[in-house]
């Protein structure tokens, strides 16, 4: 399967400069849309973002100014103060611009990222293989290992996809995205004290999960919406493995050809997130039993970190007196 870059549309969704509660890298969006001309020629591109924003200078082939959503109250704090979120931002940002693409295949790209290369275009040819009891989507999407977690305090979780890049039919992005959106969270006065968020008192789960909470029961009746952040079971983890499997090609920014801003890279690899390697042993064991690929390697490479420090993530976590 060879995809020509004219198939595919890249939604650049999210602010295109700095506002209040969001900082913003001068520029930064001026060189997404220039990568993208660079390392996918002939491929259209929409920057879906909202109004007022200053969008001078910037070339897309076609520009949605959305109306701005603001922030999302999810929590208050034990003295009653809001915390907001830009959960509807970025259901706004996504959806509307995919709903504008009129190719196969389509991108969804943060503002404050660019490209470095093509290498998540092949994705697809080099990993053919699918379970087809495990299939949702009509074909994989690619996602980013950043912030693709697989444990959190030292404990394995579930439905965290990264969402910072997705490549795939432009059906399954929508299938992701095109959400309702999310309630302001109303402040109840009866606990007034505590703490009231998502799964209080337990560990609120992570944003991603959240959004991953929301599009994938929708999907598969057999996923729950996630209480809380640790949420679990064997049978959980088990379907949760052969999502991944058969749903997703999860590969690192390099492979991908996806560059991030100085904040979202490591100095070493996170060993709370997945890798490329994690990812290719459930496809091996999942989608093709005879793929060339070692757990040893699997092992050097980042088990051994885990085996030393989710232990100890674990117990400090269980050690805190409040936890969210």
């Amino acid at each position: 399967m060879c995809i020509k870059f004219k198939d595919i549309t890249v939604v650049v969704q999210g602010p295109v400069q700095a506002y209040q509660g969001r900082s913003q890298a001068e520029g930064i969006t001026h060189q997404c849309l220039e990568s993208i001309r660079t390392h996918l020629p002939g491929a259209r591109i929409i920057l879906s973002t909202w109004e007022g924003q200053d969008c001078s200078g910037l070339t897309p082939d076609l520009l949605l100014l959305n109306q701005d959503p603001g922030g999302t109250v999810v929590a208050f704090d034990a003295a009653g103060k809001p915390q907001k979120l830009n959960f509807n931002r970025q259901i706004i940002s996504s959806s509307e611009g995919l709903k504008q693409v009129k190719t196969r295949y389509a991108v969804k790209l943060r503002s404050d990222n660019f490209l470095t290369g093509n290498g998540f275009v092949k994705a697809l040819s080099q990993f053919p293989a699918r379970n087809a009891q495990d299939r949702i989507f009509l074909e994989p999407v690619v996602v980013n290992t950043s912030y693709f977690r697989c444990y959190a305090e030292g404990q394995r979780v579930v439905m965290h996809p990264s969402d910072f890049f997705h490549f795939g039919r432009t059906q399954d992005l929508l299938r992701i995205w095109d959400l309702p959106l999310f309630s302001d969270r109303v402040y109840n006065p009866k606990q007034a004290g505590q703490a009231q968020y998502h799964g209080a008192p337990l560990s609120c789960p992570h944003a991603e999960q959240i959004y991953c909470s929301r599009w994938l029961p929708l999907l598969d009746e057999r996923f729950p919406p996630l209480v809380h952040r640790h949420q679990n079971s064997p049978e959980l983890q088990t379907l949760w493995e052969r999502f991944m499997a058969s749903n997703l090609r999860v590969m690192e920014p390099e492979q991908l050809g996806l560059g991030l801003i100085d904040r979202f890279i490591p100095k070493h690899k996170r060993p709370n997130e997945m890798s490329h390697l994690d990812w290719l042993l459930l496809y091996r064991r999942y989608c093709d039993p005879n793929y060339p690929v070692s757990a040893l390697t699997q092992f050097t490479h980042i088990g051994w970190q885990r085996m030393l420090k989710m232990p100890l993530r674990r117990l400090k976590f269980r050690l805190a007196p409040n936890h969210k």
